[in-house]
């Protein structure tokens, strides 16, 4: 491998570090350090992005440790039987395709290194989700209505935490990784209000919250007080930043940076105290709530597409078919099967037409 495309001292270097394998190859772990830092993300992942990234490799690559294999000498069997060892275990569809996903890229990227001759992940596929879609993947106004009224009222640090949360879920339509990469420096008071600056799956952008969303993002800032700031990389650059929300200790103290389990906890909990928890139905069901009530009340689907920070508009428009007396849109053919049956019509009076001879229909 060349030493030029070996990345050396980059901003994810020591994370990189702390997250491979300490007995992969050489020229394979450099092709791995290359593709995270420089490949993944367009070249500008997020810690979490590159932890996510790792978590997935890393459980392939102590399955082949397990069956003594190195990773290189795997071929599409192996990979095949990997599949269906997660499929046993009763692991999502979506799931699995992820991790095949990342497979097939590390090994892409040790293929066009010259390290490998062929993708043995090339041309396994995931396995099809056959259970069938909920249609509802979002709580309506009332059951919105009773998920705030399940909220805690007074006073605790993690009450008003939670709080603020949902409202930026529930009413802003924030992703639960947004809320997790939330930090206090993303806070500013612009003319007419505040805005805050978004971390997004693909880019950053900006939000312009509601008054109560503001006022309760500051109730819980003010009641934890001071916290620890951490050091992260953001665009290639150092920076110094505050997480917004902590997970809390049974004391009511945080301690550190709330992650997207913490934040499914969080969340889970309220909707089960509400009888709304179903299958589906979790955190990101608060940000479909957000944008089917938005649409519900304006008709607008740009004003749906900015709220969301969607790029493309067509993924706005199903909030507009959320709408629609659940698709029940058979309602509209103009024939109806009765319930209480017809009586029979009496045709012995009827003169029997003659019959001709046609071609049997197929």
């Amino acid at each position: 491998m060349n030493n030029d495309i070996i990345p050396t001292g980059g901003p994810h270097s020591a994370l990189i570090s702390s997250q491979i394998p300490d007995n992969l190859p050489a020229d394979l772990e450099a092709a791995v350090r290359n593709w995270l830092e420089r490949e993944v993300a367009l070249g500008d992942p997020r810690e979490d992005t590159i932890k996510t990234y790792t978590s997935h490799l890393n459980h392939w690559l102590r399955w082949c440790n397990a069956r003594g294999i190195t990773p290189a000498a795997m071929t599409q069997a192996d990979v095949e039987s990997f599949r269906h060892e997660l499929i046993q275990a009763g692991m999502k569809a979506s799931s699995i395709a992820v991790k095949l996903t990342v497979i097939r890229r590390f090994y892409q990227v040790a293929m066009n290194r010259g390290l490998i001759a062929i993708n043995p992940a090339a041309n396994v596929r995931p396995p099809v989700a056959r259970e069938a879609k909920s249609e509802q993947k979002h709580l309506t106004a009332g059951q919105a209505e009773l998920l705030i009224m399940h909220l805690p009222v007074l006073g605790s640090i993690k009450g008003l935490r939670d709080r603020a949360i949902i409202a930026l879920m529930l009413l802003e339509g924030l992703r639960r990784v947004e809320i997790k990469r939330a930090n206090v420096e993303d806070i500013e008071d612009v003319e007419g209000g505040v805005r805050i600056l978004v971390h997004g799956k693909r880019k950053d952008g900006y939000i312009y919250p509601r008054e109560d969303t503001v006022a309760a993002i500051r109730a819980y800032l003010a009641a934890r007080g001071e916290v620890t700031v951490e050091e992260t990389t953001i665009h290639h650059r150092q920076a110094f930043v505050t997480p917004m929300f902590l997970s809390v200790r049974k004391n009511g103290r945080g301690r550190g940076r709330i992650s997207r389990i913490g934040l499914n906890s969080v969340i889970d909990g309220y909707l089960s105290k509400a009888g709304l928890k179903r299958k589906r139905v979790s955190c990101h069901a608060l940000r479909h709530t957000c944008g089917t009530m938005l649409y519900d009340v304006t008709k607008d689907i740009r004003a749906v597409q900015d709220t969301l920070r969607h790029e493309d508009i067509s993924t706005s428009a199903i909030y507009a078919a959320s709408g629609r007396e659940h698709k029940r849109f058979t309602r509209k053919i103009p024939l109806a099967i009765t319930t209480a049956p017809t009586p029979p019509v009496d045709d012995s009076c009827i003169p029997s037409a003659p019959v001709q001879e046609t071609e049997e229909s197929p």
